[in-house]
């Protein structure tokens, strides 16, 4: 089958139109990762989605509903007990992620849970999409891109100096909180695009990439948006092609962007 032929399918379709919307705005997200170094979050977040995967085949409802209800339940929390704490994000990230291994282990002690039930969680296809699954992408997109329009100079100023922007009055909290809860919510539907352990892929590379050529905020954005479309749908379309795995060619899509950039980078 040729790339039409695959795009009359309404799986390919559904998978295809979640490639355009996520590459082009789950990955303004990782611009929030980079600047207040959370790499940390990442991997707090999973671990918490596999928590709430335990718990939702532990109560017999669909795993990765709860796993992801779970993950946006931790990125709010992430913000306020930072602050309440008075502790680096990154830290809190920390005590997150070995506590909730923690406790999930004891679930499949403890419930009979099935271990590999529950990491099967992190092997997601785009080609596994229903059509509220592509509903969800689409007005969790389209929150991402208000937000940003909205906040435009508040977060551009937040990214220069947190400080400075808090002095001139701006809420610098709760828009990093804010921040913090798209970015949950938006690697919760990396684990169903790409899987969990891929989801830098999806939300991390492209950031990474246009931070080694954009000049200011303004190119910074168009061109994290710009890689993250060419990484999801350059490497959905070169899956179908040559019949690779969606998920692994998304992310052998987005190494190479990041390696063309740095091999350009002035």
């Amino acid at each position: 089958m040729n790339i039409i032929e695959f795009l009359k399918v309404p799986i390919f379709q559904r998978a295809l139109i979640a490639s355009i919307l996520a590459g082009g705005t789950m990955s303004l997200l990782g611009i929030v990762i980079v600047v207040f170094n959370m790499t940390t979050i990442r991997f707090a977040l999973m671990h918490f989605g596999l928590l709430g995967g335990a718990i939702g085949l532990a109560l017999g409802a669909n795993p990765l509903t709860v796993a992801i209800a779970a993950i946006a339940l931790a990125s709010l929390l992430f913000g306020p007990l930072s602050d309440r704490l008075k502790l680096d994000t990154g830290l809190i990230g920390a005590f997150f992620m070995t506590g909730s291994i923690a406790i999930a282990f004891l679930l499949f002690y403890k419930a009979g849970v099935p271990a590999l039930d529950v990491f099967s969680l992190f092997t997601g296809s785009i080609l596994t999409l229903t059509s509220n699954d592509l509903l969800f992408i689409c007005v969790l997109a389209l929150i991402i891109v208000l937000f940003y329009v909205i906040f435009y100079k508040e977060i551009q100023l937040i990214f220069y100096d947190s400080d400075q922007a808090e002095w001139l009055g701006v809420p610098t909290k709760k828009i990093r909180n804010a921040l913090l809860f798209l970015t949950g919510l938006s690697i919760g539907v990396a684990m169903k695009i790409v899987g969990a352990l891929l989801i830098d892929a999806l939300i991390l590379l492209s950031a990474m990439s246009a931070m080694r050529l954009a000049k200011n905020f303004k190119q910074l954005i168009l061109l994290t948006s710009l890689f993250g479309i060419l990484t999801t749908t350059g490497g959905l379309l070169f899956s179908m092609v040559f019949d690779f795995p969606s998920g692994a060619t998304i992310t052998l899509t987005g190494v190479l962007i990041l390696l063309i950039s740095l091999l350009t980078q002035k």
